[in-house]
């Protein structure tokens, strides 16, 4: 998508905003790191201007992968290269449920999609899932958290570091999981993820939550959602700089935090798409996305950082033919090379205020068709099929040769809700349309799939943490 010379531009335009533009950093303890290691520093407007040696030098002390770690070895995630991983993604309050129906999410929802998502072979992380609204807000962090790693064997957990308590709460509730802080710092399976507020802001409760984080040397993702035309330029390469510039000052402060000996790795991410001036909203399924999308990753791969995109996200209130949105952008993202695609399961409406149980499905088998198509094509002396071309010769039939039974399997792709019969053969099994065979197959899955689950005296001493900070938030409030 870029030259080489176009991603250089990038990054020196990026560092010229950073040292004469400033970023605005409204945590304390963020402006006094960045002030302590040379950063001009106004501490009265909040304004950091951050000199290039102070970026390039925590860019050289970033780790340039890392593995998040599941219960079962099979699912560990190597976040590295050009490796590429579907998630879910979001936490819309909103969710179209099991009998297609647009309502609040709940708790139930909150369990019920990450099990889901466990069940569904061609997804692999776990970030984000639904904002149960039945849940106070002061200890919804808790209870996600519990809804997510007792209903999953999965892996790559974000969680939303709002503030040092809720990054201590979600750094204890992981600790027990894993058996530990240090357990949890050598075997992760969580990242606290941080979208900077664009144009050029990190906020007080993101900053010193994620360098709590920082602090334990564990994976931090920072992912802008800059708006080209509202919160950041118009143009494409505008919004790269400026999405550039939010996420290397995250990294500065974040090495500035860690201790020497353990540095966290940090994921390069993007939410960043376009403000459509017709309507007024932020939409994600669009051309421009794909496009912010792939030129991250070569960003991204200049600084040796693993990556994430966000695609997979129709802006269609339903399950109609604006579903090409989820394709395409999915699509560009994957061939792109993006390490962690989030939205890539479930996501719809403009900023994904919604999650639907059916679309999940259907992405999976959308998932499976990008997955094959990144396998390419095999050239062998066996898939070359001289042979066997040789054998049928002309006017021949290829069916009965075992070189086809050996080989279709592995060649082929079989979506288990498209259906490829006649029109004849579909109207007599019901003629039913893809969301109705999709809400069908979700029900069929939730049912049947149960994760293994976790040892019984971990699920109690979750329980009992949780109920801890319950207690704590509405009785007292957070320190």
């Amino acid at each position: 998508m870029l030259e080489k010379s176009q991603v250089y531009a990038v990054h020196m335009a990026t560092l010229e905003v950073l040292e004469h533009v400033g970023v605005n950093v409204k945590s304390v303890k963020g402006l006094k790191l960045l002030d302590e290691a040379g950063a001009d520093v106004d501490f009265k407007r909040q304004i950091a201007r951050i000199p290039s040696h102070l970026v390039e030098e925590a860019l050289s002390k970033t780790p340039k992968r890392f593995t998040f770690f599941a219960r079962r070895p099979e699912y560990h995630v190597k976040m590295e290269g050009e490796r590429v991983h579907f998630s879910l993604g979001g936490l819309p309050t909103n969710i179209i449920d099991l009998d297609g129906k647009r309502r609040p999410a709940l708790m139930k929802d909150a369990e019920n999609v990450v099990r889901l998502m466990d069940a569904l072979e061609n997804v692999s992380l776990v970030d984000g899932g639904v904002y149960p609204t039945d849940i106070p807000d002061q200890v919804n962090h808790a209870y996600q958290f519990l809804a997510r790693v007792e209903n999953m064997e999965k892996t790559g957990v974000s969680c939303l570091v709002q503030g040092v308590t809720v990054a201590r709460d979600l750094l204890a509730l992981a600790s027990i999981v894993q058996g530990g802080i240090e357990e949890l710092k050598r075997r992760p399976f969580i990242y606290g993820h941080v979208n900077p507020v664009s144009p050029l802001t990190h906020d007080k409760l993101q900053t010193e939550g994620f360098l709590e984080f920082a602090k334990h040397g564990l994976p931090l993702g920072f992912s802008p959602e800059v708006q080209g035309g509202a919160t950041g330029p118009a143009t494409l390469a505008g919004i790269l700089v400026q999405q550039n510039a939010e996420i290397l000052s995250g990294i500065t402060m974040a090495q500035l935090a860690a201790e020497s000996r353990r540095r966290s790795p940090v994921i390069y991410g993007t939410v960043s798409s376009i403000f459509d001036m017709k309507t007024g909203v932020y939409v994600l399924g669009t051309a421009e996305c794909g496009l912010i999308n792939v030129a991250s990753a070569q960003i991204a791969r200049y600084y040796g950082l693993p990556t994430r995109g966000t695609a997979g996200v129709t802006d269609s209130k339903t399950l109609d033919a604006q579903l090409y949105e989820a394709g395409v952008t999915l699509l560009m993202a994957a061939l792109g090379g993006i390490n962690f695609i989030l939205n890539a399961a479930g996501a719809m409406e403009p900023g994904v205020m919604a999650l639907s149980y059916a679309k999940m499905v259907i992405d999976n088998d959308l998932i499976g068709m990008v997955t094959r198509i990144l396998e390419g094509i095999e050239v062998t002396d066996e898939t070359l099929a001289v042979d066997v071309i040789g054998k049928v010769g002309p006017g021949g039939y290829f069916l009965t040769q075992k070189h086809t039974r050996e080989f279709f399997r592995k060649e082929f792709y079989f979506p288990a809700l498209s259906d490829r019969t006649s029109y004849e053969s579909w109207m007599k099994r019901g003629g039913k349309e893809l969301g109705q065979v999709a809400l069908e197959r979700a029900r069929q899955l939730l049912k049947e799939h149960q994760p293994q689950p976790l040892e019984k005296e971990v699920r109690l001493e979750l329980r009992r943490m949780v109920k801890k900070i319950e207690r704590r938030e509405l009785k007292g409030g957070r320190p």
